[in-house]
């Protein structure tokens, strides 16, 4: 039985005999779903491995952010300023006296 079905559909038999031609829109339905999922297929796998390599980018760029915090946070203590600046022989200095708030009068 089954060599026989086997034999009709390779033979072309099943094209002939007019079971094709009466399931031809059932046919037709099974295929454009194959060629659906197919194709919905292929659309994850391309937005997962887009997912993956942004990913890969965040994780980079969190790791150069943590370098660049931490090297702010060091350079930004006052004692690494002040050495910076008698490094690079600059004549500042702390101010000696407080700040003071300087008011204009309106005429």
């Amino acid at each position: 039985m089954k060599k026989h079905i086997i034999e009709n559909i390779l033979g072309g038999q099943i094209l002939a005999k007019g079971s094709f031609i009466r399931h031809w829109r059932f046919i037709l339905y099974i295929f454009a779903l194959v060629i659906l999922y197919i194709s919905i297929h292929f659309g994850i796998r391309n937005t997962m491995q887009r997912m993956i390599q942004n990913e890969e980018t965040l994780r980079n760029l969190r790791s150069e952010y943590m370098g660049k915090y931490t090297r702010l946070l060091y350079t930004g203590k006052r004692g690494e300023i002040e050495q910076l600046l008698k490094d690079n022989s600059l004549n500042l200095t702390d101010p000696r006296t407080p700040p003071v708030r300087v008011k204009l009068e309106e005429d």
